[in-house]
C-alpha cells in the first residue's frame, strides 16, 4: 500500500516504480524485524524476487537500506508538502495529517529507528532531520488554524507530539491485550477526541468523516 501522498520518486520513472515495489513489500517486515539481522537472501524471500533480480535493482544490502531511507524521506517531504497547501481546507488538512501520523508510527517503528540509529547512523541523521521537519510545518500549521479561528487555542507542540506517542503506543501487541479494545477502534476514538480537542464548534458540525475510517483500515490491514 502506498503512504498517504506519494505519487512518484525522483529516480527514473522505470526504476521508481521497482524500487519503490520492492521497498512496499519489505515495509512490513522491517517494523517490526531489525534491518540488521536479516540477509540479503531473506530480503530477496520478502520481496518475492530471486537474488539475481534483487541485485538488478540493489547493488547491496547497504543500497537496500538507503532505498528505504530515501523512500520514508521522500514520504515526509511530500506530506510536508500537503500541509503548507493552503488550497486544501484546514479539515482535510487536519484529517490528511493524522492520517499520515498513523503511517509514520505504524511504518517508521520505535525498532526500525533503533536499528538505524546503531547501524545506519548516517541515515537515520538524515530520517531525523526530514521528520522534524515535518514537525516544524505541523507546527505551522496548527498555529495558523488557531489564527484563523478554526482551531481552538492550545500547545501546538504538545497537540502534535500527542499523535506520535499515543499512537505508536497503540500498535504495540501489548495494547489491545491490556485495554480490552481493537487497534482499530482505539485508533477512530483517539482521532475522534483529536478532532473535539483541536475543531471549533461551529467546524465540528461541517467536518466530513465519511471516509476516515475506510482509510485507516486500509493503513491497519497492511500489518495485519
Amino acid at each position: 500500500m502506498n503512504f498517504i501522498g506519494i505519487k512518484g520518486r525522483h529516480l527514473s520513472v522505470r526504476k521508481a516504480v521497482s524500487v519503490d515495489t520492492y521497498v512496499e513489500k519489505i515495509k512490513p517486515i522491517i517494523r517490526k524485524t531489525k534491518f540488521s539481522q536479516l540477509k540479503v537472501d531473506d530480503l530477496a524471500k520478502y520481496m518475492d524476487i530471486s537474488k539475481v533480480t534483487l541485485y538488478k535493482h540493489f547493488s547491496s544490502k547497504d543500497d537496500i537500506i538507503e532505498q528505504v531511507v530515501d523512500y520514508y524521506i521522500d514520504y515526509s517531504k511530500k506530506a510536508d508538502t500537503v500541509v503548507k497547501d493552503d488550497s486544501v481546507s484546514f479539515l482535510d488538512r487536519f484529517q490528511l495529517t493524522f492520517l499520515q501520523s498513523l503511517m509514520c508510527a505504524t511504518y517508521i517503528s520505535d525498532l526500525f529507528l533503533q536499528d538505524l540509529k546503531e547501524f545506519y547512523p548516517h541515515h537515520f541523521e538524515n530520517l531525523s532531520v526530514a521528520l522534524q521537519n515535518r514537525n516544524k510545518s505541523l507546527q505551522t500549521f496548527f498555529e495558523s488554524g488557531m489564527e484563523q479561528q478554526i482551531f481552538n487555542r492550545l500547545n501546538a507542540v504538545l497537540f502534535m507530539v500527542q499523535d506520535d506517542a499515543v499512537l505508536r503506543r497503540f500498535i504495540e501487541p501489548s495494547f489491545s491485550i491490556q485495554y480490552d479494545i481493537t487497534l482499530k477502534q482505539a485508533i477512530m476514538d483517539f482521532y475522534y477526541m483529536k478532532q473535539y480537542q483541536l475543531l471549533k464548534p461551529e467546524y465540528l458540525k461541517i467536518i466530513d468523516n465519511s471516509n476516515i475510517e475506510r482509510r485507516i483500515v486500509n493503513i491497519l490491514q497492511a500489518i495485519s
